[in-house]
């Protein structure tokens, strides 16, 4: 069992990163999607639709190999950072898929109809400083014993 934890844990660690580094490029490639011709900027919007839906595939591998996790591991009891953990998880899917997504969607079709692609490339970067700073609050989080330990 404790391979298993630990082949889990790696593969946690290992998604979840895939989806911070996607998402680091996606408001430059936004920036750059509103300022390129129409067959350029239909091709970045394509890579970038690619990228988001890499993101959310590999978040929701971060999310169940989390869960896998933690049920190894013997799951929350006295761990209050792993209650906090796992509801800023869900929180994480929700802004990939209910603000991310449909911002790039939007971008891309803004960017076909020759429309104006600001708002979208505002929402994009948004809501990935939103994701990120999630994120962020997780890594915490999830080497909080650690770090109270040394203090």
């Amino acid at each position: 069992m404790a391979f298993l934890h630990a082949v889990l844990l790696l593969l946690h660690v290992v998604t979840a990163a895939a989806w911070f580094g996607l998402g680091l490029r996606l408001g430059g490639q936004a920036r750059r999607v509103g300022s390129l011709e129409n067959g350029a900027a239909a091709a970045l919007a394509e890579e970038g639709a690619s990228a988001v839906r890499l993101m959310g595939v590999f978040l929701l591998l971060t999310f169940v190999f989390s869960m896998g996790v933690l049920g190894l591991g013997g799951g929350y009891p006295g761990q209050w950072q792993y209650h906090i953990a796992s509801v800023l998880i869900v929180v994480l899917v929700i802004v990939q898929y209910a603000m991310i997504r449909p911002a790039w969607i939007g971008l891309a079709g803004a960017a076909a109809s020759h429309s104006d692609t600001d708002r979208y490339r505002k929402r994009i970067a948004g809501s990935i400083g939103i994701g990120h700073l999630v994120w962020l609050a997780l890594v915490v989080l999830m080497f909080w014993n650690r770090f109270a330990a040394t203090v």
